[in-house]
């Protein structure tokens, strides 16, 4: 069941979603929209060969920038943050979606789940599927996360948990 804006505003005024900071144009119809922090990651290096199994993190492989803007070459791709600090319920599941404007200059981001209880600013990745470099802003809405209602309850106790600003892949290895 996926929560429309009064039960959304229900469940921040109770304390049970947090979204800090909270705007008056966040809690939509049935989502949230959210906005580009101040930093994100792109590649540091083109052409390396990289191999996830064998890291134990890729934090040197991306070059993290502080900027109020984010600048995606063509075909490219960049980490984005959001610049709120999400606290999920244990029995709430957000979907991430990119809003649909920015998608008509071809942006996309890949299927992403924000767990039950996942606390933090959220990383996600934006691809430029265009031939143009596209520029967004720091503090613009860009990501529009519907949230929709789990049987049962969870805790998110994944590697990203408490995640501040833009955070890099952790390696794999020791799972492969």
């Amino acid at each position: 069941m996926i929560l429309a804006n009064d039960e959304l505003k229900r469940l921040i005024s109770t304390g049970r979603l947090k979204v800090d900071p909270l705007y008056p144009d966040t809690v939509r119809e049935n989502g949230l929209d959210l906005r580009i922090g101040g930093e994100y990651a792109i590649y540091a290096y083109e052409s390396t060969v990289v191999r996830p199994c064998d890291l134990e993190t890729a934090k040197p492989l991306f070059r993290i920038v502080k900027s109020d803007e984010v600048v995606i070459p063509p075909r490219n791709f960049v980490l984005l943050t959001t610049e709120e600090y999400v606290k999920m319920p244990d029995d709430v599941v957000g979907f991430a979606n990119l809003r649909s404007t920015l998608a008509r200059y071809g942006l996309v981001i890949p299927p992403t789940i924000v767990d039950a209880g996942f606390e933090g600013n959220i990383t996600i990745e934006v691809v430029n599927e265009s031939p143009n470099t596209i520029v967004l802003k720091r503090g613009m809405r860009f990501l529009h996360l519907v949230l929709a209602k789990a049987e049962g309850r969870a805790q998110y106790s994944g590697l990203y948990q408490g995640q501040r600003g833009v955070t890099p892949p952790k390696g794999l290895k020791g799972e492969c």
